[in-house]
């Protein structure tokens, strides 16, 4: 009797798979298992946070089982040499993509976050992704795996006056960087209050602000601290749900550039109710006395937004010239 045979390849995969699967499960997390059509993922993970809540906070995964993906080792663990095509459909993916290599021999699975790397401009070139031999996914805390998603390690606050309330109760301490996650919000607001702008403008603007309204005889100090509690807004943001951010692209320029982002991000529903709540909070407090008419002026109020003419209106010249000179000679045979 002639019977099909059940290849290697097929058991290896399975067992990659399953330690996804094993892993989920143990964390309490949602794995999705991709039925048909995988043609770059497995799968994906949603992030359910400690309170049990499902977060829509999602990363698809591709698993790859198997000795030969541990064949090619690197300084700080293994070089995955992926083909073009996946090169170019993982960083164009609209989620995180999550590469975990598993050793069914040991049965240790390992992973790397290959859209971050592909999208990096210090890794972007390189042929190969390293996955590191420290991020053993069962040592992974979940909320890691989906850092790029724009999940976060902090509780959400159900009531939006609780968020206003953070938003100003949360204050540096030092005296040379005076400035409020409020200021951050109401500062920002930008496109009929739809959207938050964010960057080193902003923050500099109030910072500087608040000195000169509190007569300070000192200017603005910035190092380290007040770089992250400025950063900390951002993250506050995500996790209270207030604005829609590409968190995965602010990490790019907060740890490979190692900068402050600048974006500007459409505020959720969420956000958008806060706002109307400080609205209202304002109404209150003019009434009882406590705040002046703003004579048309609101505390949450759009500010509008546009490009410092001097940074690029010196090139306007040469653009056009470029424009002219290809014109002139046609196009590069070699594009």
């Amino acid at each position: 009797m002639h019977l099909p045979k059940v290849g290697a390849t097929y058991v290896q995969e399975r067992l990659g798979i399953a330690a996804v699967q094993t892993y989920a499960a143990r964390r309490q997390q949602i794995w999705r298992e991709t039925g048909t059509g995988d043609v770059g993922v497995d799968g994906n993970l949603e992030f359910v946070n400690p309170e049990g809540f499902a977060t829509s906070r999602i990363v698809a995964v591709q698993v790859k089982s198997g000795p030969s993906y541990f064949a090619n080792p690197s300084d700080r663990g293994w070089k995955f040499y992926p083909e073009a095509k996946h090169r170019s459909y993982w960083e164009s993916f609209p989620l995180p993509v999550l590469l975990v290599l598993h050793d069914p021999n040991s049965n240790i699975s390992y992973w790397a976050d290959v859209r971050q790397v592909l999208r990096s401009p210090g890794s972007a070139e390189k042929a190969f992704i390293e996955v590191s031999a420290h991020n053993i996914l069962e040592n992974t805390e979940a909320v890691a795996l989906f850092e790029t998603a724009g999940a976060q390690d902090q509780p959400f606050i159900e009531d939006l006056d609780g968020v206003l309330a953070k938003l100003l109760t949360t204050r540096s301490k030092e005296a040379s960087f005076p400035l409020s996650h409020f200021d951050l919000f109401t500062h920002g607001l930008t496109n009929i209050c739809r959207s938050i702008c964010y960057g080193m403008d902003i923050v500099c603007n109030a910072v500087e602000y608040n000195l000169h309204a509190a007569g300070a005889p000192y200017g603005m100090g910035m190092g380290d601290t007040e770089h992250r509690f400025a950063f900390d807004f951002v993250k506050f943001m995500l996790a209270q749900g207030l604005a829609q951010i590409d968190y995965a692209d602010c990490l790019i320029d907060w740890v490979d550039r190692q900068m402050q982002p600048h974006f500007v991000a459409p505020l959720t529903s969420r956000g958008r109710a806060l706002v109307s709540l400080i609205h209202t909070e304002e109404a209150r407090l003019v009434v009882e006395g406590k705040l002046p008419e703003g004579a048309g002026l609101h505390v949450a109020q759009e500010g509008f937004l546009a490009m410092v003419p001097e940074s690029y209106f010196r090139r306007f010249p040469r653009i056009r010239a470029f424009q002219d000179a290809v014109d002139e000679i046609g196009p590069n045979p070699a594009q």
